[in-house]
């Protein structure tokens, strides 16, 4: 039987300190029709557009633990948890790559939020 420290120091982690969130999260897609009239031909399109900038899109690869080292280009099985260092809410959106995460800040804010994050392989 496997103990609870055996379990958490079985995986590898990183601290990334200082970490900016600046994605915003997508409030979702509307429908559009609209009409175009030149000379004697109306011409009418429909599309879809997305209301919102969208999560930040993030690569382990490029970020730096509170070492100074970079992380691994792929971890098997990550988890990405948040620490926002103000009061605005900070969130992973969908669930996490291999390679990386997409992460969002609450829209409501008006900047950036720095954050800390924990990046912990859970492995197989």
């Amino acid at each position: 039987m496997i103990s609870g420290l055996n379990c958490i120091t079985a995986h590898r982690v990183w601290f990334v300190p200082d970490f900016m969130v600046w994605g915003l999260p997508n409030v979702g897609q509307i429908e559009c029709i609209s009409s175009e009239a030149i000379d004697a031909t109306t011409n009418v399109m429909f599309g879809i557009v997305d209301i919102g900038d969208g999560p930040q899109e993030v690569l382990f690869g490029q970020l730096i633990d509170h070492r100074g080292n970079n992380l691994p280009a792929s971890i098997n099985a990550p988890r990405v948890f948040p620490r926002a260092r103000t009061e605005e809410a900070v969130f992973v959106v969908e669930t996490e790559s291999p390679t990386g995460f997409r992460i969002a800040r609450d829209a409501s804010g008006t900047s950036p939020v720095p954050v800390d994050l924990l990046v912990v392989e859970m492995g197989n």
